[in-house]
């Protein structure tokens, strides 16, 4: 194992993607995306969670972010019955797409103490 791999694969591995979304179809989106990530999510071990985070500047623009166990979790995922069809909903609602596979680099927390 190299250096920071172990580190990375305790972090477990994520999928992202940053969604422009068509002038009026926003509630529409945001619904095909939590119908999506829902039902397909839910028949693939591995699954931690899902945020779909807006953009406060822009209303239209929406990031995704899915957290798995593991790489093979999240490429099973993938490949599941679905995915291709709930990402091409989702999709067909956007002007603009870009997605990615991603692992930890670096993480900072809040300690217990800064959050009382």
């Amino acid at each position: 194992m190299k250096d920071g791999e172990e580190g990375a694969m305790k972090e477990g591995a994520w999928a992202s993607g940053r969604w422009q979304v068509k002038e009026g179809k926003v509630d529409e989106f945001i619904e095909r995306w939590s119908d999506w990530l829902s039902r397909t999510s839910q028949t693939v071990p591995g699954f931690r969670s899902a945020r779909l985070l807006r953009a406060l500047d822009d209303p239209q623009r929406f990031t995704s972010i899915s957290d798995w166990d593991d790489a093979a979790s999240r490429e099973a995922w993938k490949s599941s019955p679905g995915f291709q069809d709930g990402m091409e909903s989702a999709k067909a609602l956007c002007d603009e797409f870009v997605g990615g596979d991603f692992d930890v680099a670096a993480v900072i927390t809040a300690s217990a103490t800064d959050r009382s």
